[in-house]
This record gives C-alpha cells, structure tokens and sequence, in this order.
C-alpha cells in the first residue's frame, strides 16, 4: 500500500483501535500489533506524533483488570511474543519502550463512571448525537412502523493522551479552546471469527462496536435505552442475543456513524487463528493470514467468504448467501456508508510467503489447519451450526 510513511505523518495522532472483549482468536494478533505500532514509530522521516491504542470493551468501570476481556485473561493462543500473556502485557511493554509517544486508553461506558459530555470543552467523555447542548442530532431507524420501531443515535469518546492531547474522535485534536487541524488518523485493527446465529460474523465493521456506548445493556425490552427512547448499538439491531425485528440493522447504524462521525483511515485484520464457532475455544482455523484494506466492508465480505466460510462451512459465515445474518448487516453498512459489498469491485492482491510471490492463479481461500480442541461441547455447537442452523 505504499508503506506507513503515506498513511502517518511525522507529527500525526495515531488511534490504533483493536477488539479486546475478548482474547485468543477473539482478538487481534499481539505480535502483528506490535509490529504496527513499531513501524509507525519508526517511520520513514521520523515520528513526533502519538499512538494511542483505545477501546470500549464494555466490561464495566475497570476494564483493564477484568478477566473477561483480552486486558487480563490470559491468551493460549494469538500472542507470540515472549512474556507478553494478554493487551495488559503488550500495552504495559509499549509504554516502557515509547514513553509519552504511546498511550493506552480504556473508553467506559456513562453507565459504568464515564461522563456525558457536549463537546471538549467539557474535558473526557461521551457525546451524544441526540440534538441536546448543541450536539447535533445523527440518529439512525429500521424504518419500520408500529411495535417493531426503533431508532439509535451516534456516540462517540472524547479523550486525552498522556502527553495530554485532547482528541475528540469526530472532530479532531482541541487545544486552547479551538481545533488545531491536526491530523488524527484511526486505524481499526481487528480480528475475523464466528459470532452467534444472530450475527454470523465479526470483523472489521463489527469492531466499531467498541467505539460507541452501550449503557442500558443489550436487551431493548429491559433498558437498551441511552437516553429519551434511543436504544444503544446492541439494543438497536439485536434482540438481546438474537435477531432484532430487522435484519442488517447492525450494519445501518454503523454504516451511518461511518457517514457522520468517523471512518477508519485503514483497516487491518489479523487472522492467524480464525475462530470457526467460538472467539475463544477451538475448532479455530491456523490460517496465518494479515489483510489490509481502506474499505471495511470490502475486508469483512473477503475474509467472511475466503477465509471463515472457506473454513468452517458454515451457511450462517457465507456472505453470498440469501438471508446469512453477515451478508444482510454487510449490505445494509455498504448501502450507508460507501462500502463495496460485491466481490469483482475490490482488487485483492495476495502475497504467499511460502511460495515469496503474488497469488495469480485466482485461488483466494485460505484453507488452514483445523485444530479441534479436547473439548466436546464447542465441537458439538460446531457440528449444530454447519449441519442444522
């Protein structure tokens, strides 16, 4: 793509945005992410900026600490590097090498201790795109009348560095009382796995997910709200865990907050382990893959069909298929935010480091190793969703 010297500046804010809700496969490669972080650093012409690693991973008010997240559980796999055991690792190991060029930054939810803010004058927190304070109202709805109707609003975090730099993610770094100008680049780092009937799949939309807030929980009939009759971004599309009265709805929302907040200047997924049923239990796929791609629905609909599907054989993973959950959500998020969802739109270029050249036969699976694990229950849930769901 041209080296990391085109995407960064030498004087960038670099917002480097992984999914750690969960561990394992469930979460980007460590050794991949450090080796991002180490080629920004040392970019080409120097780097004076800043790189932030930040994520909401909605596990409450002190998620670094919490054993259900990538922060503290320690990985069996998707770590590679020595004495690095989960992202409290990596990130304690990042500051002691960069210093006050690194940040690591944990997003919590207002329902959890964070603050509702209107702008960054205000200082950290979330705002709420509801019209109120002189926020601007970007709502997204299902377009359905009746009992079936809801509608969601944008959130997004408003942060400061460790050098004290205040990042507000839509509109860029304040200082003294006034946007600088400053360029803030986001890159969304993230994974590729089986998540539940409802969803099918997660990946690099998905991973947005973590940039919204989700006070008031996942269950629209109990709470779901943030505020007034706005449902949160889990509450919205789904049906606690399982399928809200509309399909794809996930991808509208996020589709819009693409179109109105922000959209990652770059998309990168690591898929050395690729979970077939599960984020973090095997059956997992050794599929050694790393993709990049500027269009994260273009990323998600590739690695769905040529990495997940080419896998699991699971119909839910298919993004071809009429009514799979990750085609409708795909969809619905290209028809919103620009995105490409048809595969002949997208130039892939594929380098095979075994064979130390480009893939021109027009193969692009990536068929891996299946582990199967010694545990019955997974494989059991596996065996359902290929062959029953």
């Amino acid at each position: 793509m041209g080296g990391v010297e085109k995407l960064v500046g030498p004087d960038d804010v670099v917002l480097i945005k992984p999914n750690v809700q969960w561990w394992n496969q469930g979460a980007p490669n460590l050794s991949a992410l450090n080796a991002f972080v180490g080629l920004v650093m040392e970019r080409p012409g120097g780097f004076r900026g800043e790189v932030v690693i930040a994520e909401n991973c909605h596990r409450g008010s002190s998620p670094w600490a919490s054993e259900s997240s990538g922060w503290a559980q320690p990985f069996t796999r998707n770590a590679d590097l020595p004495g690095i055991h989960h992202f409290g690792d990596l990130a304690a190991d990042l500051k002691k090498r960069y210093g006050t060029r690194y940040s690591t930054r944990h997003w919590v939810d207002v329902g959890a201790g964070a603050r509702r803010v209107n702008g960054p004058s205000d200082g950290p927190g979330y705002v709420y795109c509801d019209g109120t304070g002189g926020v601007p109202l970007l709502r997204c709805g299902n377009d359905i009348q009746g009992s079936g109707a809801r509608e969601t609003i944008m959130t997004y975090p408003i942060f400061s560095t460790d050098r004290g730099t205040l990042v507000d993610f839509r509109n860029g770094i304040w200082e003294k009382g006034a946007y600088t100008g400053r360029p803030l680049r986001v890159v969304n780092f993230c994974a590729i796995n089986h998540h539940s009937i409802y969803c099918g799949a997660t990946g690099a939309v998905k991973n947005y997910m973590g940039i919204t807030e989700l006070s008031g929980g996942p269950d629209p009939v109990n709470g779901g709200r943030l505020t007034g009759t706005y449902y949160n971004f889990h509450s919205f599309p789904f049906n606690k865990w399982s399928a809200g009265p509309r399909p794809g709805m996930l991808g509208r929302e996020i589709g819009v907050f693409m179109k109105t907040v922000r959209k990652a200047d770059l998309n990168i997924m690591t898929a050395e382990w690729v979970g077939l049923a599960s984020r973090v239990d095997p059956p997992v796929a050794w599929t050694r893959a790393v993709l990049a791609c500027k269009d994260p629905v273009a990323l998600d609909y590739h690695a769905a069909k040529h990495l997940l599907y080419a896998n699991s054989g699971i119909p839910l993973h298919n993004p071809d298929r009429e009514g799979s959950p990750v085609r409708d959500y795909l969809i619905q998020c290209a028809a919103h935010s620009g995105g490409n969802f048809k595969e002949g739109g997208t130039t892939v270029k594929s380098y095979d480091f075994a064979k130390r050249g480009f893939v021109d036969d027009g193969t692009l699976d990536i068929e891996g190793e299946i582990f199967w694990g010694r545990s019955l229950k997974p494989n059991l849930k596996y065996l359902y969703l290929r062959y029953m769901a």
